[in-house]
């Protein structure tokens, strides 16, 4: 994705009732606990610790550029997706969440994860498709 495409998805982001800062509460709160996400990797860079007592990690690429997002559980860590530097170069400078981010981007289609969230974490999955409803579509949002 490009800069713009990620401009693009944070303008749309501040559609919804109270803009970007109510997407994590307002669509994901039901799914996390308000604790500090424990770390998983020395990669961490930002995540969600999960009602279910896993972790939704999103991680600075330590091989290659960019980010890489997690699904961990005790046993194993499940890869999703991957996207380029732009992700967390424009989400700093929209001053939004990198994670939101990502999430609206895999469930718009724009990062392909192959289905991977919606097998590994299909209740996050779910609210980020209801996130991008409201705040792409333009039938509904």
């Amino acid at each position: 994705m490009t800069a713009e495409d990620w401009f693009k998805l944070i303008e749309q982001l501040g559609s919804i009732p109270g803009g970007a800062a109510k997407a994590e509460p307002d669509f994901f709160g039901h799914l996390i606990t308000g604790e500090l996400a424990p770390v998983t990797s020395e990669w961490d860079f930002d995540g969600w610790l999960l009602k279910d007592g896993r972790v939704l990690s999103l991680r600075l690429d330590e091989a290659q550029e960019g980010m890489r997002l997690f699904v961990v559980d005790p046993a194993e860590e499940h890869y999703i997706a991957r996207t380029g530097n732009e992700l967390l170069d424009c989400a700093r400078e929209g001053g939004v969440s990198p994670l939101i981010l990502m999430l609206l981007a895999i469930a718009t289609g724009q990062v392909d994860d192959n289905k991977r969230l919606k097998l590994h974490a299909p209740a996050i999955d779910g609210a980020a498709k209801d996130l991008m409803l409201m705040s792409v579509c333009r039938l509904c949002g």
